[in-house]
């Protein structure tokens, strides 16, 4: 019918034409079946494909596993042999750095003892108080230098300044107790310094200053003595602890740790040489029959689909031009056609366009 005009056509045309867009139809029903077929070959080929991956994934993790699993347990082993050893060696390190430390500020510490004896003697033999001999009894009643300074100042300030200040903000307390305060402390001040002085600094001036000299000479040795802690413990060298055994130990483990991973790095290799080898090819062989099947079904029905879409282009190019050209897209269906057939077989005279126009016309 190429090149004919079919809406001249009889009942035998339209027959043929239904037969034509029924084909054209089925055709495209066929590819969309295979299309959706060759997606769900693809995803099972997918999905085996996953499964064989993991599959060696597993058993690859397995067997790395299973051969590092005896070296890292003597590798732990060995690392809490290496921190018991080290361990001891710290202990005996701090026990000789004491002993050091003992040892080169015992000089310091026993002329210390023996100021500190003096001044008890000499406090003693005089009937001196024991509080003449404390730091901030010097610095209230022998001030010298700006250490001594300090501690009168802050001594002041708590005292006639902080804890007025708090009673102050403190409105409970009426104002008058602060000058009663003021007057109490001032009036304790002048008495203790009065009689501290005439009692204990005038006749005992030249004790108490030779204990404050005394008492310098101390601190100036505390300071050496903690100027030789500090040297003695940043000293890198060791050599005077006797830790030698223990060095030779720990290193002698850290050999045996590096040994143990070494022969684990080789089995390992090894592994992955040979064994690993043999377990994908095990893996992929169990599944290849079930592989090539499925892909051999793709092959297959990718050429179908091939074939039926070269086949509905031609269909579709011919249906255009010979039959929707003339009959227009909406009688170029098979339900549409079939009822312009139905009104044909009842009125046989009827050409297509004809059939057509009644169909309009009824509806």
């Amino acid at each position: 019918m190429a090149g004919q005009n079919v809406l001249n056509g009889d009942l035998n045309v339209l027959k043929q034409v239904i037969s034509d867009v029924s084909e054209y139809s089925a055709n495209r029903e066929e590819l969309d079946r295979q299309n959706d077929t060759l997606k769900e070959l693809n995803k099972n080929i997918e999905s085996i494909q996953k499964n064989i991956n993991d599959e060696i994934d597993n058993k690859v993790k397995e067997g790395i596993n299973s051969v590092s699993e005896s070296f890292d347990q003597s590798i732990l082993e060995e690392k809490v042999k290496l921190k018991d050893v080290q361990s001891k060696r710290d202990k005996a390190k701090h026990a000789g750095v004491k002993d050091r430390i003992q040892n080169e500020t015992a000089e310091l510490r026993d002329m210390n003892r023996d100021m500190y004896s003096q001044i008890k003697a000499a406090f003693k033999e005089e009937g001196i108080p024991k509080y003449c001999s404390k730091r901030w009894f010097y610095a209230l009643f022998a001030t010298q230098g700006i250490g001594d300074v300090f501690i009168y100042i802050i001594s002041l300030v708590v005292l006639y300044a902080a804890i007025p200040g708090v009673m102050y903000i403190i409105p409970q307390i009426p104002k008058w107790v602060l000058i009663v305060y003021y007057f109490v402390m001032i009036t304790l001040e002048l008495t203790a310094v009065k009689l501290i002085y005439n009692r204990t600094m005038v006749p005992h001036s030249e004790t108490i200053a030779k204990a404050r000299r005394v008492k310098y000479d101390i601190e100036t040795n505390q300071k050496k003595i903690k100027r030789i802690e500090k040297g003695i413990r940043k000293d890198k060298n060791e050599d005077m602890y006797g830790l030698s055994d223990f060095d030779y130990r720990i290193n002698e483990i850290n050999d045996s740790i590096r040994n143990i991973e070494d022969a684990k790095a080789k089995a390992i290799e090894q592994f992955n040489a040979t064994t690993r080898t043999d377990i994908i090819a095990e893996i992929r062989g169990r599944n290849a029959g079930t592989l090539e099947q499925l892909k051999s079904q793709v092959a297959v029905c990718e050429q179908e689909m091939a074939r039926l879409d070269s086949l509905i282009k031609n269909q579709r190019a011919y249906i255009s031009s010979n039959y929707e050209a003339y009959l227009g897209r909406e009688f170029t269906n098979v339900d549409r056609l079939t009822e312009l057939l139905n009104m044909m077989i009842e009125e046989p005279y009827l050409t297509i366009s004809m059939a057509i126009a009644q169909y309009k016309a009824r509806n």
